[in-house]
């Protein structure tokens, strides 16, 4: 079964909004990805990357199924026990940071030590172009995920061979649960995602953006999303 991940941003677009759409988008989706507002969010596309200066102060709580923390390691490089701790603090299962392995590749043993520590497990996010010695060396951590970004940054579609990096991906890590997301705007997109060898796909974007207008149209495109992936 081919699984619906959804990113949504903490205290986005309001502090309301944002606790109503985490209780709704469990009950869809198969996990959550919760974005924490970051200064510099260099690998979001421009939406997400407003949304991130837009966003209220909110305490995260305890937040409903199965949950895995996204932020940026720049953010929490001085002190990432307390991003552990907070993660940790709303249920989740393991933190992802999109920059660990492009800007700060020499703190991956920290992240996996701290990963350890909170007893949570590792998740990984590489690039379309990514090394395979890198990838045998993340699967080596066991790690819950790779999260596979197709595309420059998130909700920007770039002519590129997507299927062809899935494919490559599987070639190189055949065993790693596989994440694919990055412009998956349509229940097509994410057909022919899982298609080419994805196990989920995550929405972001496209979820936001319909978010901005109701809770009720975003999740009821992540249904949509959720059928394809079922047929």
């Amino acid at each position: 079964m081919k699984r619906l991940g959804v990113y949504i941003l903490a205290g986005w677009p309001s502090a309301d909004v944002y606790r109503k759409a985490v209780a709704a988008a469990a009950q869809v989706a198969d996990f959550i990805e919760l974005g924490l507002p970051s200064r510099n969010p260099k690998y979001d596309g421009p939406f997400i990357r407003r949304a991130h200066g837009e966003a209220e102060p909110v305490e995260l709580g305890v937040v409903p199924g199965e949950v895995y923390v996204m932020a940026y390691w720049e953010d929490h490089a001085a002190r990432p026990e307390a991003l552990f701790e907070a993660a940790a603090a709303a249920g989740a299962r393991g933190v992802l940071a999109p920059d660990l392995l492009i800007d700060f590749p020499s703190e991956l043993e920290r992240y996996v030590e701290l990963t350890r520590k909170f007893k949570m497990e590792p998740v990984f996010f590489v690039p379309g172009k990514f090394p395979h010695g890198l990838v045998r060396r993340l699967a080596s951590y066991r790690p819950a995920f790779i999260y596979l970004g197709l595309y420059a940054a998130t909700g920007i579609e770039l002519p590129v061979y997507v299927e062809r990096n899935i494919k490559v991906f599987r070639e190189v890590a055949p065993d790693v649960f596989l994440v694919a997301g990055f412009a998956i705007d349509s229940p097509q997109k994410a057909a022919a995602v899982v298609r080419a060898g994805a196990d989920a796909v995550v929405v972001g974007t496209a979820f936001l953006r319909r978010l901005r207008s109701s809770v009720e149209e975003a999740v009821a495109f992540l249904g949509e999303i959720k059928r394809a992936l079922q047929e």
